[in-house]
């Protein structure tokens, strides 16, 4: 099952996210919903599995797990009870940091036309000003605001996690 895992995550670390889902919206459907569920879909085998698989065969050598076992806990005792409340901590940043990477990304779908037609988006007030002709008529604020609202928003779940890595990672700490 590691090796099935493993040989997943690097053919799903060659293909590049945007043109599949540009590939679904084309072909499929432009739902907004339909393309968040592919990209937790490709997103389950990110490259981040492999940080945290070598994170957790770490821990799984630690010598508390080495004690459960002697005195007999089952497997799933030991994932649940002291494997995956060690992870967390680790985990819950790196996913507050992920979270201005697919903001981009829907984003940029609503901008090239792929995004739900029926919601306003950042990217399809952006696609719309620039259909329009807004900055050749001096309508600055149309590109501005949302553009500036995208870099706020990914500036801020950015500094969200450092913090909660700060917070949670004991390296990081100050004395």
């Amino acid at each position: 099952m590691d090796a099935f895992i493993q040989r997943a995550t690097e053919v799903r670390m060659i293909l590049p996210t945007l043109p599949i889902l540009i590939m679904i919206g084309t072909f499929y459907s432009k739902s907004l919903w339909v393309m968040l569920g592919t990209i937790i879909v490709l997103s389950i085998f990110g490259s981040a599995i492999k940080s945290n698989r070598a994170m957790f065969l770490q821990m799984k050598t630690a010598p508390y797990i080495e004690a459960a076992r002697s005195y007999g806990a089952p497997n799933l005792r030991i994932v649940f009870r002291y494997l995956v409340p060690k992870a967390i901590p680790l985990l819950i940043p790196s996913f507050v940091i992920m979270i201005p990477s697919l903001v981009f990304l829907e984003a940029s779908l609503a901008y090239i036309g792929l995004g739900d037609p029926v919601l306003p988006t950042w990217g399809k007030v952006l696609q719309d000003a620039s259909q329009s002709g807004a900055l050749y008529k001096g309508f600055y604020y149309w590109v501005l605001e949302p553009a500036f609202l995208l870099m706020l928003t990914g500036v801020g779940f950015t500094a969200v996690g450092f913090a909660l890595d700060r917070i949670f990672n004991p390296r990081l700490r100050e004395i």
